[in-house]
């Protein structure tokens, strides 16, 4: 529930500026232009605020800003409390973008012109819902926002093979509600750029990285558009090297095969009742890679859900790669109701 807003010491100009733009009206010797100088004759206008009509002439304050304000505080994707780290944004109807000011402290405050505008927030790399929020002049709106935990496309291996060495840039195409929350070599924000070894090494800033690693937040509409209908049941004892059976069967070779277990065999979180996994073949929709010079590319993420819901009998036909020639593969984990 909304909680009534604290004191914030640095709103007191502010609100004392809206106080000035909404009928309070000082002479230069202190004294209230409103009611005859001392709010109508030193005694409250006869106890009615100069007549009752706030100096015999005004009906009440009349706000002349064209702004409305808007605050609260954001919390989650992982806790219940204010998340420091928690990023707010206003969109217009128009596209205009209004960033926040931050507190520090999980708080966030908006001036925003009098209109339709959409909230957004992120934390930790996870998006909230879009909030809609109509903004009226001279109003204060108090609006708490809680981002809920996100999928991630987890640990993302990405193999360049090109005919030869071959100067190269990687980059990830994602919407603005995803983040890159983790990648090695480090990522760019105009992308890796370096050379691409026959051996599906990348040289880059004078290190020669084995792939290209990288995490990407999952906004929660393509989280939903992920496929659940084929999958495989897993018991627990073996699932990491279950999985990269899996892997082998879609034509991942054996040092990839190794990658991944190296990856996944302290990290995949227990789960008694087994592993629900579900095969990602066509991903772009939740981030694409551009690769130039272009190279073919073929991609699996594995959605790894708890086994308990598992349906035997689903299993999908398995296509293998087309690895001849020049190429790139991928392989990668969505944790999807699995605690790391």
């Amino acid at each position: 529930m909304p909680t009534a807003p604290r004191a914030r010491p640095m709103l007191l100009p502010l609100v004392f500026l809206a106080t000035l733009a909404c009928g309070e009206k000082f002479d230069d010797t202190g004294s209230s232009a409103d009611g005859g100088g001392t709010d109508g004759g030193g005694t409250d206008g006869g106890g009615t605020d100069g007549g009752g009509t706030d100096g015999g002439g005004d009906t009440g304050p009349a706000c002349g800003s064209t702004q409305g304000f808007v605050h609260g505080t954001v919390s989650g994707p992982y806790s219940p409390d204010p998340n420091p780290y928690a990023q707010v944004q206003a969109v217009s109807s128009d596209g205009t973008i209004v960033p926040a000011e931050l507190g520090g402290d999980g708080s966030y405050e908006l001036n925003l012109e009098g209109g339709s505008w959409t909230l957004r927030a992120m934390a930790e790399g996870c998006p909230a819902d879009d909030l809609p929020q109509v903004v009226e002049a001279c109003q204060d709106d108090l609006v708490d926002i809680h981002v809920p935990p996100c999928d991630v496309a987890d640990k993302p291996n990405l193999y360049l093979y090109p005919a030869r060495p071959t100067p190269t840039r990687v980059r990830l195409l994602s919407t603005d509600r995803q983040r890159v929350v983790a990648s090695a070599p480090a990522y760019p924000q105009d992308g890796w750029q370096g050379l691409a070894l026959p051996d599906g090494s990348f040289q880059t800033g004078g290190q020669r990285a084995p792939y290209l690693f990288y995490e990407l937040s999952l906004a929660p509409w393509q989280s939903r558009r992920m496929q659940t209908d084929q999958g495989w049941c897993l018991p627990q004892e073996g699932a990491v090297q279950a999985m990269a059976e899996l892997l082998g069967a879609y034509g991942f070779s054996a040092p990839e095969r190794e990658d991944f277990v190296d990856a996944w065999t302290l990290d995949l979180p227990p789960s008694p009742d087994g592993y629900a996994v579900y095969p990602q073949t066509e991903v772009s929709f939740a981030g694409q890679v551009e690769i130039q010079p272009r190279l073919p590319l073929q991609r699996l993420w594995l959605r790894v859900e708890d086994g308990a819901g598992c349906v035997e009998g689903r299993e999908p036909v398995v296509v293998p790669f087309d690895r001849s020639g020049p190429h790139a593969v991928e392989w990668g984990v969505i944790l999807h109701d699995l605690a790391r």
